[in-house]
């Protein structure tokens, strides 16, 4: 699974205070499971791995998902069992804004990256739509997992009703952390990190995820931040095609300037910038994310979404709040938001740009010391800026400490290392996150859904 470098343990405990009404239903061994429940105009709960091809709400023992919506409106979410384990998907076409919308709607589709040719994946799992239709006339889907040095990746023709696989550079470099993004009807673009130089590796694929080739790195390998970075999530902005391809955007925390031999805080956020499909990239400074990166800014991925117009938004934790950085020029110039969390703490922030504004996600932590509770936090902002934020708490996910050190870590592992949201064409939101199994405090994961039922929509996405 995904990693933060920095290892630290945060958070304590405290009792849970539950603002939803809630289902719920008993395990065979008698425990009680979240089902579902409804808090602050958000419908949530856990999704079931009981039964392929149906709905409902049930148990899953996945975590650290990845969500988005097809132009569409299907949603797709898919989840890790770890290394060797495998992933699970889940989806369904639906619209927020009612009731209608529920938590409990998507099917479960089964396991995407079960076993291939080179066993079983399971690891860091992302996800991504095409957003043009192939010539069957659906949106493909990529569902990428790692598996120790390879990486496997899932497509499905048929609105993830079945999946075909394709291992990826197996044998070459051990990787880690992998994430994928569509362009077009055929093509995708993957990015890792390579363990061997610690660089960022950049893959393609022409030919709907049939085969992947590597062309090129995101940093220059004499550049100091090759070998010393966090990566973040890739995207691609599907609207704004240029003469040699289209513009591709990699997020990525560093020491802002070269630390020698000595270890240095990623104390800045940089974003890597392709004009010509990923064959060639530019590395641009954000300078603005300097000022709150003394504690680094690797808490845990750096976030990165690009708005229909081609406005990117970026965005960081510092392990005690959430920044957002915009910029309108491709990355050249950019603007950085105050603090944008109320919590204790706040951690893995995950956004989603769209034609009238921006929802944010992230896990924040309510009280001091030894008292404090998780939540899934939700923040809005209804303009195109970084300024006018507004911010709710959900539903409570995890009591105790929480690690940020991947496999290093010995406890407060439940919540992993990231979550996701994304908006339907009506903008409304729609959040994947993990949660403690089987309550609060719990020793496992699972993976949970929310979906916006009330308040205000925003617009499109990319």
């Amino acid at each position: 699974m995904g990693r933060g470098r920095n290892g630290a343990l945060l958070g304590g405990s405290a009792a849970v205070v539950l603002t939803a009404a809630m289902l719920t239903t008993s395990t065979a061994s008698g425990a009680v499971v979240q089902a579902a429940g409804t808090v602050n105009g958000f419908g949530y709960g856990q999704l079931q791995t009981q039964t392929i091809g149906a709905a409902g709400c049930g148990t899953n023992t996945a975590g650290e998902p990845s969500i988005h919506v097809s132009r569409a409106n299907l949603v797709g979410l898919g989840s890790e069992d770890g290394v060797g384990s495998g992933s699970e998907y889940w989806r369904a076409t639906q619209v927020g804004g009612s009731t209608a919308a529920s938590p409990c709607a998507l099917v479960y589709s089964g396991q995407p990256n079960g076993v291939s040719k080179v066993g079983a994946s399971g690891g860091d799992i992302d996800t991504a739509f095409a957003p043009q239709t192939s010539t069957l006339g659906t949106y493909r889907i990529y569902v990428a997992s790692l598996n120790l040095g390879s990486i496997n990746v899932a497509v499905s023709n048929d609105n993830g009703a079945t999946f075909s696989q394709t291992p990826v550079q197996a044998g070459v470099p051990v990787d880690d952390r992998e994430w994928i993004a569509a362009y077009g009807a055929d093509t995708s673009l993957l990015t890792y990190h390579d363990i061997g130089t610690g660089n960022i590796d950049v893959l393609r694929s022409d030919t709907g995820g049939t085969a992947y080739h590597q062309i090129s790195q995101v940093i220059p390998p004499t550049d100091y931040k090759a070998s010393n970075n966090e990566l973040g999530n890739l995207v691609i902005d599907h609207n704004q095609a240029t003469a040699t391809g289209f513009w591709a955007y990699q997020s990525f925390v560093a020491p802002s300037k070269n630390p020698g031999t000595s270890s240095a805080p990623y104390n800045e956020a940089f974003l890597g910038v392709s004009n010509d499909g990923g064959n060639t990239w530019t590395d641009k400074p954000i300078p603005c994310t300097k000022a709150f990166g003394g504690n680094g800014l690797d808490h845990n991925f750096p976030n990165v979404s690009v708005a229909p117009n081609g406005t990117i938004f970026y965005a960081v934790s510092d392990d005690h709040s959430i920044y957002v950085a915009m910029s309108a020029d491709h990355g050249n110039t950019w603007t950085c938001s105050g603090p944008i969390s109320s919590a204790t703490q706040a951690i893995f922030p995950w956004l989603v740009a769209t034609s009238q504004g921006e929802d944010l996600v992230y896990y924040g932590a309510v009280g001091t010391g030894t008292s404090q509770t998780w939540y899934v936090y939700f923040a809005q902002n209804l303009t195109q800026s970084v300024s006018g934020w507004s911010t709710t708490q959900l539903m409570p996910v995890h009591r105790g400490q929480v690690c940020e050190g991947g496999i290093s870590c010995t406890g407060g592992r439940q919540l992993l290392d990231d979550f996701g949201v994304d908006t339907d064409q009506s903008g409304w939101a729609h959040i994947a996150y993990s949660h403690d199994s089987p309550d609060l405090g719990g020793s496992g994961s699972y993976t949970g859904y929310a979906v916006q039922q009330a308040g205000s929509p925003v617009g499109y996405p990319n």
